[in-house]
C-alpha cells in the first residue's frame, strides 16, 4: 500500500516541458524587464534596485509558464536571464543617460557601444557600486525560485482505500 505523501518516480517525470520553449518566453520577459528597468531609471534619473526582484520574478514566472519545466536546468537558466535582463536594464539607462549628456541620440550612443564592446566593460568599471551585486544576485535567486515553484498539488481525496 503506497502511503499518499509519496508519489511515484513516473508521476514526477515533467511530460509537458519545454526547455526551448521557456527560454524564449523568458528571453523576450528578459528583454522587457530590461527596457522597463532602464526606461524607469532613465525617467526618474534614481536607479531603483528593488526593480531587480521585477526583473527576476518577470523571467521567472515567464520560463514557469511557457517551460512547464521543474527540474535544475529551468531554475538555472532563469536565474541566468534574470541576471543578464538587470544588467542590460544598467547598460540601457546609461546609453540614455549619455545620449542626454552629450545632447545626441539613444541610438547613435548604442551604435558606439555595440561597435566598441571594450568600451561597454570601461563603462560598467566606472559605473560599478557593489549594490549592483547585491541587486543582481537577488534578481537570479528570485528568478530561479520562481522558475521552479510548483503549483499546490490538490489534496487526494480520503474515500480511496
Amino acid at each position: 500500500m503506497m502511503d499518499s505523501s509519496t508519489t511515484p518516480a513516473i508521476e514526477q517525470i515533467d511530460y509537458d516541458a519545454n526547455y526551448v520553449l521557456g527560454l524564449i518566453g523568458g528571453g523576450v520577459a528578459m528583454l522587457v524587464g530590461a527596457a522597463i528597468w532602464g526606461a524607469i531609471t532613465y525617467f526618474t534619473e534614481y536607479q531603483i534596485g528593488y526593480m531587480a526582484i521585477g526583473v527576476g520574478f518577470l523571467v521567472g514566472i515567464a520560463f514557469r509558464f511557457f517551460g512547464k519545466g521543474h527540474s535544475l536546468i529551468f531554475g538555472l537558466s532563469s536565474a541566468v536571464l534574470a541576471l543578464i535582463g538587470c544588467v542590460l536594464g544598467n547598460f540601457l539607462f546609461y546609453v540614455g543617460a549619455i545620449a542626454r549628456e552629450e545632447s545626441t541620440s539613444f541610438l547613435e550612443v548604442l551604435f558606439f557601444f555595440i561597435t566598441n564592446p571594450f568600451s561597454v566593460i570601461e563603462l560598467f568599471t566606472i559605473a560599478f557600486d557593489f549594490r549592483d551585486l547585491l541587486f543582481y544576485g537577488i534578481a537570479a535567486y528570485v528568478g530561479f525560485r520562481v522558475a521552479l515553484d510548483k503549483p499546490q498539488a490538490k489534496p487526494q481525496s480520503q474515500t480511496q482505500r
